[in-house]
Formats: C-alpha cells, structure tokens, sequence
C-alpha cells in the first residue's frame, strides 16, 4: 500500500504531481518549506502569485482559483464576476482550514495512504454515477483542475484521522444523557420531529460577520432559483456533515438552539430558512421531511441475532470453552467475524435467526439483546448446549417507535464530536499565523 506524499500542504503550481516516492519508504505530510523553496526555485513563482500564507505555508491562486471553479460547477452557482466576489472570502477561508487541518495531522505523524485517497475520489465518483476516469474528464472539461480535488479529499481524510485521534477521546456520552433523550422521545409523543439539513458558516475573531452573513444571503438566493442543497453544503458548510450534503437526520423540539427550533417549527417540508444567526455562526436549514412523535412498543422492534456456540462433553472442559467464546465476544466485530471464529475454535458452531420482533424473542434474551448495536456481541453465558455468545446481526425500527439506547447514543455522540471537532479547529485557527495577499 502505497503512501501520498504531501511535500506542501497545498499544490504548488510548479508541481502538478502528489506522489513522490522515497528509496525504502514514503513520507506522508511531510514538512514543506523545503519542497515549497524547491518548486518556488524551479519555477520562479512571483509573490503576486500567492494568495496567503498559512504558518509560513503558500496558497496559490492557482489553488484559489480551482476551488472557486470546482464550488460553482458542483454547487449549480452561477458562473459570473460576481458570484466568484461573494464566494472568493469563503474559498480563502476553506483552504486556510484546510491547510490547518492538515499541517495538524503531520504534526501528529498522521498518513493518509494513496489507497485511501483513491477509495474516497472513487466513492464520490460513484455519487455522481461516474467512474474515477469520467469524474476526472468531467471535472476538467468544465475548467476545474483535477488537484483541486484530490486536496480537498486529502484535507478531509487527513483531518478525519485527527478527529478520531484526538476528538474522539475527548467525547463521552454518559448513561444518564442516553436514558434522558428517550424519556424527551416519549414527552414529545404527539408532537412533531423534523428531518433536516444544514449549511453552517462560521463567525469567530477572525472572520467577517457582515461578510459571512452577506455569503449565506447568497447561496439561500441561488438555492431558490435551483442550485442543489446538498452540493451547496458539501462545499461551503464548515460542520462535519457537510460531505453528507449537510444532513442532520431527524431533529425533535427543544434539540437545536432556541432561535433555530422556532425557526423549524414555522417551517414546510421542502422549505429552507435564511440565514440564521446561531452561537458559533450562520446556520441555514432545509426541512426535508416531518412527522409525529409516536412512542410506540419497543417490542415492535426487529433483530435478527447469532448465537455462537463453543460445545463441552464434560465440566473438564468448561473452562476452556467459557474463555474460548469469551475471546470471540471481545475481538469479533460483525456477524461475519461469528462465521470467522468457527474456524479457529475447534467445535464451535452458529446458529442464526432471522429477523424477529423482540416481543416475539424468548424474554430472557431479548432483555439481553435489546440494547446491543448491530455487530456487538453479548457475554458468554454458560447453558445446556455449551458456552453460548449472542450478536445482533441487523436490526429494524418501526417508524415512531422508541429508538434504542444504542443508537441514540451514536447519535449524542456525532452531535458532540461535530462540536467539539469545530472547537478544535476554531482553536488551531487562533493560534496560527495567516496572511492574506488577495
């Protein structure tokens, strides 16, 4: 698996190429005043050229301008002198954090790999319903380089691998927050939820408010006259779900902050909202779909479960198959990973049920089941059969049912990662030096 090379943080346009490799090993977001004195020495690039600096790092207007072009012709913006006035603020803004986010991932010796690199350009091309080649041709022949979006790839995996680094150790989402969201679930039966989307634009020290206020004015106005939502939102919303489009999932009552919950409720699906000043910054919503609150029965609840069975002929034996199915139940991730097991633990079978409601499982196990995620795994018990494990292979919700402690935890803890992964940027952008020449 080869490794990308980034010998700047951002392209130089002397050096069309990402990929350089070294004798015995690769070096991945390496440091990049060398490189950048290499290719300024190569070409003679004038300083007229460079659009900023971020922490001694340039961004060219080569790089501006390809951003620029890749927003327009993704987003359905219209391309005129005045559409690239408005955004190019925001433009500059993206490839500054960008260019932060991945001199963090270096500091933290952090590799992006050209295989995963690759597997995101390739993901995004099958959105489009395109190979990686027709992507590649598409997006030259309408003027944008195909650098442009292998760095915007590159900053969003890089900065993917921080989050998880760092982020992620820092969120925790307690029993009490869990069990508090589902008792709000069953007050609020009755009452409307909303399925919404977002492009979120940031204020902070640094920033422009009447500026950013003025940017967000413009998209909701292209957004009007048929530019698409979610590629608007893949571009130009600074939350974490802007590379889903911007899309929050289903929202109830009293979860976002009070001035942008008023503005929901006075909302018709398919409509989106101006911009609407929130703490950290401008949010604009699309309420894509409502419904009623319905606490229904978990028992309605579908799962389809595996039972993992180590065999004993005697009590000799029990022991040894307890900590063989113990050892599965702690290391295998999916239902896939049962099958696996069965392999390498002598005697060892599964058994799968498919879907089933719980209020048709056996009580005792689905009070054991009931609460696990998909691909998680219970503790061994010990019965008749043999040392037992049990795994939650899919799992279906009603509509309007109560949803299980599992997922609403994932979904606590994306929401505070989302916030908490803003913070860190906000952070890094602080603390760095920037110059803008344009």
């Amino acid at each position: 698996m080869t490794e990308t090379v980034i010998r700047s943080t951002m392209k130089s346009i002397a050096r069309p190429a990402l990929l350089m490799a070294t004798a015995l090993t690769f070096a991945v977001l390496a440091g990049p005043s060398a490189a950048w004195a290499q290719a300024a020495q190569g070409a003679q690039v004038p300083l007229s050229r460079i659009a900023a600096v971020v922490n001694e790092e340039p961004i060219t207007v080569a790089d501006v301008e390809g951003r620029l072009q890749l927003a327009i012709v993704s987003s359905g913006l219209p391309d005129n002198p005045e559409t690239r006035q408005r955004l190019l603020p925001q433009v500059l803004r993206l490839l500054t954090d960008e260019a932060l986010q991945i001199q963090e991932a270096r500091e933290r010796n952090l590799t992006v790999t050209e295989d995963e690199l690759t597997d995101d350009l390739e993901a995004a091309a099958n959105r489009n319903r395109m190979d990686l080649e027709q992507l590649r041709s598409a997006l030259e022949q309408a003027g944008v380089p195909w650098t442009t979006m292998r760095q915007q790839m590159l900053a969003q995996i890089a900065w993917g691998k921080v989050v998880q680094r760092v982020v992620r150790q820092q969120v925790n989402v307690p029993d009490s927050e869990v069990n508090a969201f589902i008792e709000r679930i069953r007050a609020n039966a009755g009452k409307p939820e909303y399925h919404v989307a977002e492009i979120f634009l940031a204020v902070d020290t640094n920033t422009n408010e009447a500026e950013v206020q003025r940017l967000g004015e413009r998209l909701v106005e292209q957004i009007g006259r048929g530019a698409n939502f979610s590629a608007v939102a893949a571009q130009f919303s600074q939350s974490a779900g802007a590379a889903q489009g911007g899309d929050l999932g289903w929202i109830q009552q009293g979860q976002l902050e009070e001035n942008l919950d008023r503005a929901l409720q006075q909302m018709t699906p398919g409509q989106f909202s101006r911009p609407i000043r929130g703490a950290a910054g401008y949010h604009i919503l699309w309420l894509r779909e409502q419904r009623i609150v319905a606490a229904g029965d978990p028992k309605n609840i579908q799962v389809a479960i595996s039972q993992f069975v180590v065999p004993f002929a005697d009590e000799s034996q029990q022991n040894a198959a307890f900590e063989a199915a113990k050892q599965v139940s702690e290391q295998a991730r999916g239902c896939e990973a049962l099958e696996q097991a069965t392999q390498a633990v002598p005697g060892a079978q599964v058994f799968s049920q498919p879907l089933s409601r719980l209020g048709d499982v056996p009580e005792q196990i689905a009070a054991l089941v009931g609460s696990l995620g998909v691909g998680q795994a219970t503790a061994p018990l010990m019965t008749d059969r043999g040392a037992m494990l049990l795994m939650v292979c899919d799992r279906v919700v009603p509509e309007g049912s109560l949803p299980p402690a599992d997922q609403v935890r994932s979904a606590l803890f994306q929401e505070r990662m989302d916030l908490q992964q803003r913070r860190y940027l906000r952070d890094l952008r602080r603390q760095a030096t920037i110059e803008t020449r344009m």
